[in-house]
């Protein structure tokens, strides 16, 4: 307990010096492979074997709903599908590019988000292609989850890259209480 006290500090190196290390010739020395894998954004670009077009033809109300403010809409929508999604406004068509998994969701997704244009998204057991989750929110906390505006619901869809509806499951609901999807 009385022995000497010792700093201990990291060594330093003479200014300039380099930790890579070098060759015999003083350049640094790089391994190299035979083989090379993609890179993540090679990867990222690779179109699936069932890659496709599809188009919907909507409405001008619609166009604009899906769109959304500043293409926020259409931006949220084509992430969470992992598609590609292009609004044709003169022509009022939606171009959905993808595989047929992601087509199929994107163009659900877009449904839906007409669909709450009018009303709650009715929900059938068509649409279930395990991509969603259901939650029953009573009657009384439903302004609770939607929040201020809508700002706690898109807070939670930015988060989690999901999107959320408040949906009819059936037409028989005694308790009046509102499912999300």
């Amino acid at each position: 307990m009385g022995g000497r006290s010792q700093s201990r500090s990291p060594s330093r190196k003479p200014k300039g010096s380099r930790s890579r290390s070098r060759s015999g010739d003083g350049k640094p020395s790089r391994s190299r492979s035979g083989s090379r894998s993609a890179s993540p954004a090679d990867q990222k670009n690779k179109k699936p074997d069932d890659y496709g077009v599809e188009t919907m033809k909507i409405t001008d109300d619609d166009a604009a709903f899906i769109l959304g403010k500043g293409g926020k809409t259409k931006e949220k929508i084509a992430k969470v599908a992992c598609a590609e999604i292009e609004l044709f406004e003169r022509d009022l068509v939606l171009e959905i590019r993808g595989s047929k998994m992601q087509r199929r969701r994107a163009k659900k997704y877009c449904e839906g988000v007409m669909a709450q244009r009018t009303g709650p998204v009715s929900i059938t057991e068509e649409y279930n292609d395990d991509d969603l989750t259901m939650l029953q929110v009573p009657q009384e906390a439903v302004g609770f989850v939607t929040g201020r505006a809508g700002n706690f619901l898109r807070s939670i869809e930015e988060q989690w890259t999901t999107l959320m509806f408040f949906c009819e499951l059936d037409k028989v609901n005694n308790n009046n209480d509102v499912f999300i999807r």
